[in-house]
């Protein structure tokens, strides 16, 4: 191709896409497409969905108490608390001997199925030395995972 060919194209393009502007912003046709917030809503309630308050005026407008909102505040408040403990592993520590001592402080259920576990998964094996601190609503991966890192 050579630089008239070209150029004519160009000008083509140019002027096929002047012609189709104004044709769309001519006619108007652009305008009121978009919908107000009320023909929106409207629009969403036919189709189906629930339409709510945006998140500032749904904290103005005072909404009834749900029941089964209230009995899971109160279950959470009558929950059992967290445990909290300092585990010192020190060397030639058994996974055996870690275990008892976070079934005497309540960090676990049962000492033998946590040992189980750790020796199952080969987590004994990288325990290390040092202090960390264990709760009692630590899974045993997470207890894991803490006595190996």
């Amino acid at each position: 191709m050579n630089k008239a060919i070209l150029q004519g194209l160009s000008a083509g393009i140019i002027f096929t896409t002047t012609i189709f502007a104004a044709f769309y912003y001519g006619t108007g046709k652009f305008e009121g497409t978009t919908p107000t917030a009320e023909e929106a809503k409207e629009l969403l309630v036919k189709k189906g969905f629930v339409v709510t308050l945006p998140a500032e005026e749904a904290k103005k407008t005072v909404q009834p108490k749900d029941p089964d909102k209230v009995l899971m505040e109160k279950e959470a408040e009558e929950a059992p608390s967290i445990v909290t403990h300092t585990i010192k592993v020190k060397t030639n520590m058994t996974t055996a001997e870690i275990a008892d001592r976070l079934s005497k402080e309540k960090i676990i259920d049962d000492a033998a199925e946590f040992e189980a576990y750790m020796n199952d998964r080969d987590f004994s094996k990288k325990i290390q030395i040092g202090e960390f601190v264990v709760t009692n609503n630590m899974t045993y991966r997470q207890l894991a995972n803490t006595l190996t890192h």
